[in-house]
Order: structure tokens, then sequence, then C-alpha cells
């Protein structure tokens, strides 16, 4: 059920013990992540499911809720009946010190129910370096690191994703991982549990003492396709510290195919998704419309794990497009693809996206693409809306590299690239790069700089303002590539090649901006390692490793100290070149993947030699992956006539994406400035209320909310004009986070004079539970701005039951009505300086409510240079900086200029 259980206060009854966790979310930043009452988020009555899946994306909330895998598996999981699925993030290190000087488990989002009372916890792992993320969310759980040391009352750790190919290092921390797609995959697993919990009578997970019974389940689950379950594999070594085998511990289960998804059209795919409450790194729809690539850049890991080419239909993805934008009011699509300019149909669904969007001012976005394939067409459909900057890949720093990797792009084809987004009014482009390739030199590494500058005098054609990031990585040897054999280059030979970039960079609109060497590092350490790596994964946690992707929070130094404290040999995994014959960690899994297959590519790379395609060619030689009945390439192509399935499993689809449409009718478009410029104007003015879980809303997230939620609603309104159109909303003065309200404002610009009533029935029926709009009334257009018009606003405080700061805060309010001074010291975000304010000149009245136990009232001014919050008058007149959070402050009432 969608939005129950929302309406539970705010505390965990854990341990006998009542924590407000409302006054643990006002001390740590961006507090609504941790709430879980997003629109179109899943609340379920969690005691009465059999089953309970608790799904973790151990990065913070504003990347994982951005990860389109979590929103699939999500789906399908609620989606069945009887199984719950909610989700939890990794706290940031503010929130992780809260939940242990309290002593608290991390819960999930949506119940707050505590991680060991879960059946399964999946864990994502989608890049190396969230690996101590996910430890440390384990151990905030209070589930034991090590799987040798789990009970069978513990939750069954799941993990799946990129590194799923590789999960040596984190295996010992694992009990299975799914290796591949995971929409048929998951479903299997949950049906084994099911079975599993039935067959032993187990209810609550905490509560199973069935001994034995954990074995029992894992060696049941070694039957799904895509299951890997490391405790049945041991590896041995050898002297020199390689490889002996890996032994199969369990009789019949010496390896792992991938499971794969053959058909993206019959799967399921999520439109009603949810609705976040603050800004995400990638803020918008995302549509799948190709999952693999058969370009063969040798690189590249998803071009060969992600294996064979499967595009979803161009009515699938239009399909899904109109019911994700009425179910969420995100007004950005993205149709996500490891090379979206190979989806055959790409500029046709573009333009059918566009003209079903453009007066909706929803822009359409694709993923940086590779030089050749960006044409005019596609740049046009792209910039209908809103221009920003433009990313495109030419990888590698000359022709010959290029061939290198199989990439194949010419020089031409990158300043083609260029010209055809300078010209088409782009004036800021971001070119990606890599250096540390197998068999490059220094004059390849240099030729980045001068390949950029061409292209910036190309833009200099079009525009004296024209800017181009250069944007470098270092190159990571990854598995299940032709390069996995590769040595990868030290941390002081990565920075003496960024040096010879930015040095021959000539002018300063080329701006060079790298991945930090010590990160890339890392990745490289833990992308081949194998399982003896645990170990300093667990040191490097113990000594404080959080969110290593992350600049402000990364900290080498702890890592060097984990290295020395475990003795790992850093050379041995990062700087010697693999034999052919060697046993890698990984050669269990991934079993389709030919690994001569990859030799041969590995020989041909130094070759410079070129490999087709195999989704547009003929098979030339066989990766081992496709079965050629029902694992295969599925593509689509515009064609007069269809093309037969034997030409490159390819099937025809038109001339254009979608049916042919009538014109959109203004009635159900928003509408820019200019192209409202016949369209009568209506101001509206709404109140509406902020309690609750509302309270802890920032006020940017506040109006990312309302303005999702009148578009979910279908009213038309008004939007700015130039690159980058804004409905025309204006908020009141921004409310403190934390305070609650029944007196806040805003006004919308609407092209219709709709019954008010009907305003405010729409709209809340979009908003989530905290806020609601109380009134509404047209005004005139030409009224003042609400910033401009609020004169006072009338506040409640409540101070905690147990404080000695109510007698002094009284005793001090006698003497400012006596005519005291008394000051505060304002510091400035994110600065030293302070700025003293005068209490008096903004608090107009204060007064003891006797109706209610240590509350008082209190009415501020308001000017030019803003108010005076609530708490900074607590502050100043008590010495009460620690008890600030637990003040329960509330707006009763707002005066305004009258007109």
């Amino acid at each position: 059920m969608v939005g129950a259980g929302l309406d539970r206060p705010f505390y965990l009854c854990l341990c006998g013990r009542v924590h407000l966790l409302k006054d643990i979310l006002q001390k740590v930043q961006k507090p609504s992540q941790y709430l879980g009452n997003e629109v179109n988020s899943i609340h379920k009555d969690f005691d009465e499911c059999s089953l309970r899946v608790c799904l973790v994306f151990p990065d913070a909330y504003e990347l994982g809720m951005s990860h389109m895998g979590l929103k699939i598996l999500y789906d399908i999981l609620n989606n069945i009946e009887g199984i719950v699925a909610e989700r939890c993030f990794a706290p940031l290190p503010d929130m992780e010190a809260e939940l242990r000087e309290h002593n608290l488990p991390l819960t999930s989002l949506e119940s707050k129910t505590p991680l060991s009372e879960f059946d399964i916890i999946g864990i994502s792992l989608p890049y190396e370096l969230v690996y101590t993320n996910a430890l440390n969310i384990i151990d905030l759980a209070g589930i034991p690191l090590f799987q040798k040391d789990r009970k069978d009352h513990h939750p069954l750790i799941l993990s799946g994703g990129t590194q799923s190919y590789n999960p040596e290092p984190m295996a010992d921390f694992l009990d299975c991982i799914a290796i591949g797609d995971s929409e048929e995959l998951i479903v299997d697993v949950v049906k084994t549990v099911l079975f599993w919990k039935e067959r032993f009578k187990i209810n609550k997970i905490s509560e199973n003492k069935n001994t034995g019974s954990r074995e029992k389940l894992l060696s049941s689950l070694t039957e799904i396709e895509g299951m890997y379950i490391p405790k049945f594999f041991e590896p041995t070594y050898k002297d020199n510290g390689q490889i002996a085998e890996v032994k199969s511990l369990k009789e019949g289960y010496t390896g792992v195919k991938k499971r794969i998804v053959k058909d993206l059209n019959i799967q399921p795919y999520p439109t009603k998704i949810i609705v976040p409450s603050i800004k995400l790194i990638h803020d918008r729809i995302g549509i799948e419309i190709q999952r693999g690539c058969t370009r063969m850049c040798r690189f590249c890991q998803a071009g060969y794990i992600e294996r064979p080419t499967r595009q979803r239909s161009p009515e699938k993805v239009l399909d899904i497009a109109d019911k994700s934008y009425n179910d969420t009011g995100i007004d950005e699509i993205s149709l996500l693809s490891l090379s979206a300019g190979d989806y055959g149909t790409i500029v046709p669904t573009l333009k059918e996206l566009n003209k079903r969007y453009k007066k909706k001012n929803v822009s359409i976005a694709v993923p940086a693409t590779r030089t050749e394939t960006l044409t005019p067409e596609m740049i046009e459909q792209i910039k209908q809306v809103r221009m920003s900057g433009f990313t495109i890949a030419p990888e590698a720093g000359s022709e010959r590299m290029r061939r290198v990797i199989n990439k194949g792009n010419k020089v031409e084809d990158l300043m083609q690239a260029s010209r055809n987004a300078f010209s088409a009014g782009y004036r800021l482009i971001k070119f990606y790069y890599m250096c540390g390739l197998p068999f490059e030199t220094d004059d390849d590494v240099k030729n980045i700089a001068e390949e950029s500058y061409k292209s910036w005098q190309i833009g200099r054609e079009y525009s004296r303002k024209v800017t181009i990031n250069v944007s470098v990585s270092s190159f990571v040897p990854k598995p299940f590539t032709p390069f996995q054999w590769e040595p990868q280059m030290s941390i002081e030979e990565t920075k003496r090649k960024h040096h010879l970039v930015r040095s021959n960079l000539k002018v300063r609109s080329l701006q060079f901006k790298h991945h930090d060497p010590r990160m890339s590092y890392l990745e490289g350490l833990f992308a081949r390692g194998d399982r003896r790596l645990s170990a300093v994964l667990h040191q490097a946690f113990k000594n404080g490793c959080r969110f290593d992707e992350w600049t402000e929070h990364f900290n080498f130094d702890q890592w060097e100290k984990a290295f020395e404290q475990t003795h790992v040999d850093l050379d041995f995994y990062m700087h010697r070149r693999r034999e052919k014959e060697e046993t890698l960690p990984w050669d269990h899994l991934f079993t389709q993947m030919d690994k001569d297959w990859l030799w041969k590519e590995y020989e041909a790379a130094k070759k410079e030699a070129y490999v087709a395609d195999c989704s547009i060619e003929k098979c030339a030689a066989f990766c081992g992956v496709c079965d050629f009945k029902e694992v295969k390439n599925k593509v689509y192509v515009v064609d007069e006539k269809p093309l037969a399935a034997k030409k490159g499993n390819r099937e025809w689809y038109g001339r254009f994406a979608g049916k042919e449409l009538p014109e959109t009718s203004e009635k159900t478009a928003n509408l820019s400035e200019k192209q409202a410029q016949t369209i009568t104007k209506f101001k509206l003015r709404a109140r509406f209320s902020k309690v609750g879980y509302a309270a802890l809303f920032g006020h940017l997230e506040l109006m990312g909310i309302i303005k999702r939620a009148i578009l979910r609603s279908g009213f038309r309104v008004h939007y700015s004009e130039g690159f980058h159109p804004q409905m025309k909303l204006a908020m009141g003065l921004a409310l403190p986070l934390g305070y609650e309200s029944e007196h806040e404002f805003f006004d919308l610009m609407l092209c219709d004079k709709v019954q008010p009533n009907d305003f405010i029935k729409n709209i809340n029926k979009n908003l989530p539970l905290g806020l609601q709009i109380l009134s509404a009334e047209f005004i005139d257009l030409r009224t003042p701005s609400l910033y401009s018009m609020t004169r006072s606003g009338d506040y409640r405080v409540t101070f905690p039951t147990k404080t000695d700061r109510w007698v002094e805060f009284v005793n001090n309010l006698e003497d400012f009505n006596d005519g005291k001074d008394f000051v505060f010291e304002r510091v400035r975000s994110g600065k030293k300086k302070t700025r003293t304010i005068r209490v008096n000149n903004y608090l107009q009245k204060a007064r003891v409510d006797e109706a209610h136990n240590k509350t008082i009232c209190l009415t501020l001014a308001c000017d030019d240079a803003g108010t005076i919050k609530p708490t900074e008058v607590i502050s100043a007149l008590t010495d009460s900086h620690n008890e600030l959070a637990k003040l329960q402050v509330k707006k009763v009432g707002v005066e305004l200029t009258k007109n």
C-alpha cells in the first residue's frame, strides 16, 4: 500500500528505550534523505508480509536514488504479494556518529525497521570504492561482518552489481552474489527463501532457532543460475603468491554462469518511481533504451560483461516515458545506454519525445556519446528545451591509441562532433579521455591537449566564449576485458601524465580536470584482487575509511596504514603483468566468456587491429556469450523494408518512433513566456502547512517538491525564457530547517483561472505527508513579491521537558521588556566571520503561553535584511546552545503588507 505507515511518530522503540529521531535529524546534513516519506514510496505492513527484503545502496542517498538497478528491483519485489522491499543507503559520517553515540541500529527508510529483522539484505556493489561503506552498513546493522561468523538467525547478505564479476575481495563478507541481470534472478531467490522459511516454519529471521538451516539455504541457492556462493569455493596459492586453483567444495558446483535477460521488452520496468525530496546527482527519469554494447572497446569492462546488445523497442521507451512523467512530474528524461548513439532509432525517438514534451518544458538527455554518432540531428533534438554542457568521449589521445583500444574514431570525427555541438549553440563541452592505457606513449598523452585545442579553435568560429573541460581519468585494468592481464601505472606515473596534459593546454578556456590518482589506485587494487584483500578492507574499515570516492571524506593515509598493518604486497596486485595461463581470481565466474578469445583480443590490440561490432556485422569470433537462439543481439533499425533476423539479429522498426500524433493541444501544454504572450496570465497565491516529517525539508527541497506536485496535477503554468526555462513559482521567506508552520505561502503564474478548491484538491493529492495546501486565491498580477510583503511572523516555541533554561529565559525576558539589550553572534555559513545581530531590533512581542507547558509566543519583525530565528532569540537570552535542536518551533501566523 503506497503511503501507509507514514503517520507513525518520530521515534524508534529499541531495546526498551524511546529515541527521538527528529532530534537527531535536526543535527545532520540533509535530514530529509533519512525520512522515507517520498511520493511513490511503498509502505506495506512489515509484520504481515511473508518475506522482507532491504535493498541497500552503500553510498549516499543522492547517489543511490539515481541508480536504476535499485529502482527496478524495488518495483519487481513490491509487486509480488506477500513480499515487502524497503530501502537503505549509507549514512553520512554525521549520521553514523549519531547512531553510534545513541547505540541505534541502522534501519530501513520506509518502516524504520532494523536491518537485522529482514530476511534478505541486498547490497548493490556498483564500484570498488563503496566496499568500506558496505562493511559499515553491515556493522551498523549489528550483523557479524564475516560470513563464517553468522548464525541461523542472521539475514542473508546478498550482493549484485558490476563488481559481482570479481567479488573476491568482498567474498568473505557476503553470503551469496548475483552475477548478471537480476530481473528474473531475484524472483528465483525470493521463491527459494520463501520455500526455506515455510519448510522450517520461520516467521521472523531473527527468531530462527533451526540449527543448520542457514547452511541448507545456501546450498539450495546454488541451483539458481547466476548465483555464486563463495563459501563453496576455496582458492589455494602457489609459493609465488599466484592462485594455484579455485577448488569447488560442493559436488556439481564448479563454476557460475552469468544470468542473462534475453528480451528487455518483456521485463518489468518501473514507471511510478519514487520522487526524491532532495536534489539527486542525476535527478531525472532514466529510461534504459539498451543494455549491453558490442563495440569491443578493449578497455571497457561494461562492453564485455553486459554482452549481448539488447535494445528496448522505441514503442516501449515512449510508453515508459509517458507513464513515468505522469506519475512523477520530473522534468528531465534521460535515455540510458552504454552507447546511446548506437540505438538505431535514437533520432526518431528523440523527435517523438520532443513532440510530446517540449511544450511541457521537459528536457530530453542522452549520456556521453561516441564522436561519430554525435550527429547534427541528434544535437538538434537534445537542445530543444534546455542547453547546458555536452559530453564527448574520445577516450584515448590519438588515432593510434584509439585503434589499440578498438575505438576506431578518427580525429576528423572528433572535430566534426565539436563543430556539430558548437554550431548548434553549445558553448561548454566536456571531453572525456583516459591516460595510462596499454602501449601508450607520451606523444599520445600530449595529443590530448592538441586535440582539445583544435576543437576549441573550431568553437571560436562560433563564439568568443567557448569552454572545453578536458577531463582525464586513469586507466584501470578490469576483469573480463582483453587488458585484464596488464599492469596498472603507479600513482607517480599518473601524476606525471596528468602534468603532460596540463602543461600542453594552451589557453585558459581549456580547463583541465582529473580523477584523483589515489582513488584510481584503490579501484585497480580491488578490481583484480583476490580473497586475501579482505584483511585490507577490514583493517581500512576499522581505521575509519568511509565514502572513499568522496574527496571530502577520502583518507588515503588510513589506507596506507592498512596496507602496512596487513603486509599486503601492492606490487603483486598492481604493477605486474599476468601471464596467459595464470589462474585469475574470477576464472570460475561468468563461465560463458571464453578466456582464450579475450587473449586473442589482447594480441589484436598490440597490432592495432580493428574488430567490428557484432550487432551490425556478422559474428566473426565467438566470445561464448550468445547461444544464437535465445541469447543474441537484439537491435532496432530504421528502414523502409524489414531486415532479416540473420543479419545481425536486427529487427525492423520503421520510419518514426511511435504512432503519428495530432498536434499537441494548448490545453495540455505548459507554456514558455514567449509562447504565452497571447495567453492570459493568472497569479495564484496559496497558503500551506509544513508539519511533521515535512519540517525537515529544506527550502530548495520544498520548492522542488511543490513544482513536481504541480506538474503531476496537470495545471498549465508559465515558464521563463532562456536556455534554462523555470516555472514561474515564487516562495515566501525561507523557513529554517526543523520548524513547523501553518502559514507558508507561494505564488504561481497559471495560464487558466481554475477553481481554487480544485487547485487545492489536486495539489494535495500529490504532496507527501506533512505538506498540505490550506487556502488559495487569485491576486493582482502587480502584487509585490511575498518576500517584500512579509512584515513579521508569529512563532510558538516549546522548551524540552527536562531543562534548566526555562527559568533563565523567563527572567531574561523580563529584563528585555525593561529595555535591556541582547545580541546574537550569527556565524556565516562556511565562513569564520560572524555578524552581531541586536535581538531588540526584531523581537516585537514575547509572552509566556499559559495554555502550554514551557511554551512562549514570539513575534519577530522582517526587514530588507531578513529576520531573526526564534532559536537565535532563545540562544541570546539563555545559555542553551546545546539544547537548541530540542526546541519545538512552530510558525503560527504571518503579517503581510496590504496592497
